[in-house]
């Protein structure tokens, strides 16, 4: 007899092949950073990536005159933001509008509104590139979009848990998200997994993609600085109140802190200042 709590033949595969349905948008993502790792590419090519989409111009200008970025709200081109922001702040809006579009999503069967989802990932962003920066220079552009898409699994998987929450089946949490437990007896994985391989699927570096897949369980990504910054900084935002559906995100575990050379003391200033950057960068979110 079948076990009952097993995932349906083929699930998996199914999940997998949806991928290729998946938004196009992390693509935009991954050209800017790329550009930003050529030391022959300039704000011009930046720019050009922002000049081919009117909705990625809408999104980048209403963050570029955010208060976060202390300009006044003069910004009234994309040129006009590559001339007073520089290279690495333009590549940040291009990133963070991009991400806000694929993230702003409601997820009914995660029991996550889109604001929260993309405020919780938007949160562990800034975190994880903090961290990086004060213990890993040199991996803050990755830990920055690291901790942008570590949790967008969770779209790949929404349809399928809206599925089966739809057929009665039994499941851990039948009134609240979905845990990883559930999602790996149902489908076969997880969301960490699901992203890591989609992110695989769009050719991001290997290193982001361990990262991912093991930011809730670093101990076992072979000593991934990233996985270690990404788990960190999705606990941290959790703690302070940006959370994504999981009733144990604000754990911390074992051996990370130890790893990332840091004390605890150092936690809740990070957690501050990512309180006040999502302040400075209040008008310009998605609304809920």
């Amino acid at each position: 007899m079948a076990d009952d709590t097993s995932p349906p033949t083929g699930l998996k595969s199914h999940i997998l092949r949806s991928l290729v349905k998946l938004p196009p948008m992390p693509q935009v993502i991954l050209r800017a950073r790329e550009v930003m790792d050529d030391p022959d590419a300039g704000l011009r090519d930046l720019a050009r990536i922002i000049e081919s989409d009117q909705a990625l111009v809408a999104k980048v200008l209403s963050l570029a005159n955010s208060a976060y970025y202390g300009i006044g709200g003069q910004v009234s081109s994309v040129q006009h933001a590559a001339v007073l922001l520089g290279l690495k702040a333009l590549g940040d809006l291009i990133i963070l509008s991009a991400s806000s579009v694929f993230l702003n999503r409601d997820l009914p069967g995660y029991r996550l509104a889109p604001q929260a989802v993309w405020r919780h990932s938007l949160a562990t962003a800034l975190l994880a590139r903090a961290i990086a920066g004060r213990r890993h220079p040199g991996l803050e552009a990755d830990a920055f979009i690291l901790g942008l898409l570590h949790d967008a699994g969770k779209l790949m998987l929404e349809p399928f848990v809206v599925a089966h929450r739809a057929q009665g089946a039994p499941a851990p949490a039948p009134d609240g998200p979905p845990s990883g437990e559930f999602e790996r007896r149902w489908f076969g994985l997880d969301h960490a997994e699901a992203i890591a391989l989609a992110c695989r699927f769009w050719r991001f570096p290997e290193a982001q993609v361990k990262g991912v897949r093991f930011h809730h369980e670093p101990a076992l990504s072979s000593q991934s600085a990233l996985a270690h910054v990404a788990h960190l900084s999705n606990a941290l935002a959790y703690r302070a109140g940006f959370g994504g559906g999981d009733a144990a995100g604000g754990e911390i575990a074992a051996g990370v802190l130890e790893f990332l050379k840091m004390d605890a003391a150092e936690l809740d200033p990070l957690q501050a200042e990512m309180i006040n950057a999502i302040g400075g960068l209040e008008a310009a979110l998605p609304a809920g």
